[in-house]
């Protein structure tokens, strides 16, 4: 008598087969690191977000569904703890791989924390906003690429298909944001928030301040009295806020000083992710120069 495998054991072979296999997960830490991933892993996946673009990575806390993520994650991908301090500990508890774009000492780094939060104060010795250069991008997206493709060799093809794309059109984009920024070389303007630095020195505009190192905390007397009379010497054209932090204290120091309004999102807020999500970011900063900037 032939042997007849049974219905169910052949039911259950097949739903085996048929389920998908489990997608290559990447986590980063805020928004501008995951348009780049995003880029990246377009066919293959979507990476995943810790910190919402509408909250600060100097101050935000995981929440219990942030460690799930974490769990699950194959790659986590921060800035380091300059930056994002809060995930130091839990990183210390996934077994994901860690991709850290900017070297630091977490002991270092927490032991200056605690000095600068008895002090008041919140102060970076290094410009940990590294999204505002896509040269350091292009490195981060590489870098990206080859963790993957050793935690995920069968994607490696993809992967590199994507790095290409993305790399050619982002030099290109950056081309056009020379030409388009060059002619505002020589207008002074404020922001709110110290982030900008690496997309300013790369594209040779002209800031002469900030309203607040931390955006969590509010500038002093002193400093803003000093802005108001820098202000008042028509040694600015535009005023920078933000859109994840009130500017009441911009309208009070720029009231009756004529100077223009700007908006600047440090962290994304309103990109959606994909392949070139990333450029539309940068896109839109420069957009936002040129509004408020142009005589």
């Amino acid at each position: 008598m032939p042997f007849r495998t049974p219905k169910l054991v052949v039911a259950l072979l097949l739903s085996l087969l048929a389920a998908p296999v489990s997608a290559l997960q990447l986590e980063a830490s805020v928004k501008p690191l995951q348009l780049v991933a995003a880029a990246l892993l377009e066919g293959i996946s979507e990476p995943g977000l810790l910190v919402p673009p509408e909250a600060s990575p100097h101050h935000y806390a995981l929440k219990p569904s942030d460690m799930r993520d974490l769990a699950r994650a194959d790659l986590v991908v921060w800035v380091g703890p300059e930056l994002e301090l809060f995930l130091v500990k839990p990183l210390q508890q996934t077994d994901a791989r860690l991709l850290q774009l900017m070297d630091g000492d977490p002991g270092a780094s927490m032991a200056a924390e605690d000095h600068h939060e008895h002090e008041g104060g919140h102060h970076h010795e290094v410009d940990t906003h590294l999204w505002m250069d896509p040269v350091l991008m292009l490195e981060a997206a590489q870098q990206m690429r080859d963790a993957l493709t050793e935690i995920a060799p069968e994607q490696g093809p993809a992967l590199n298909a994507n790095f290409e794309r993305f790399a050619a059109a982002l030099m290109a984009k950056d081309r056009e944001l020379r030409q388009r920024l060059s002619p505002l070389a020589d207008r002074g303007f404020f922001v709110f928030h110290d982030a900008y630095g690496r997309f300013v020195s790369h594209y040779g505009l002209r800031q002469l301040g900030y309203f607040t190192v931390d955006p969590g905390r509010q500038p002093g007397a002193r400093h803003l009295s000093e802005i108001r009379g820098q202000l008042q010497e028509k040694a600015a054209v535009c005023v920078f806020s933000e859109p994840q932090f009130r500017s009441a204290v911009v309208d009070a120091v720029t009231e009756g000083t004529g100077v223009r309004h700007g908006e600047l999102d440090p962290l994304a807020r309103n990109i959606t992710p994909g392949p070139d999500a990333y450029l539309q970011y940068l896109d839109a900063l420069a957009g936002e120069f040129e509004r408020c900037l142009k005589p």
